[in-house]
């Protein structure tokens, strides 16, 4: 370090420390994205055009709720619980704004569908109580 002096020195640390930096947080971008695709920031989802309930289910919430509402590491489930005192109205609203921090983190928003694919799922989600 004597070769760039003493401000020389420190630009270097700076300019280290940046980098590393850089590095870390992106790798814990790349990390989220991988661990719940549903909330990377910048990540595109192709525009969804069913209104089948169970497919849409199964391609925006299966991941956190599970295949059949029983809940993952990521999500909790739908069969039990507060879940099963949500009307239509308040699953349509969990769909469109999301959930805040829970024990099992946050539910992203759905913003990108429908009116008529958000009361499918919801109407798919109620279903399934009926199957427990």
């Amino acid at each position: 370090m004597r070769l760039l002096g003493e401000a020389g020195a420190a630009k270097a640390w700076i300019l280290a420390f940046v980098i590393m930096a850089g590095v870390g947080i992106g790798t814990l971008v790349g990390v989220g994205c991988l661990m719940g695709a549903n909330t990377c920031p910048g990540k595109h989802r192709p525009k969804q055009t069913s209104t089948d309930g169970m497919m849409l289910f199964v391609a925006n919430c299966a991941f956190c709720h599970g295949r059949n509402g029983a809940g993952t590491k990521n999500g909790p489930p739908l069969l039990s619980g507060d879940a099963l005192t949500l009307s239509q109205k308040d699953v349509e609203y969990r769909i469109e704004h999301g959930k805040p921090l829970g024990p099992r983190g946050s539910m992203p928003a759905f913003r990108d569908l429908t009116k008529q694919q958000v009361e499918a799922i919801a109407k798919y989600v109620i279903s399934l109580r009926g199957a427990a």
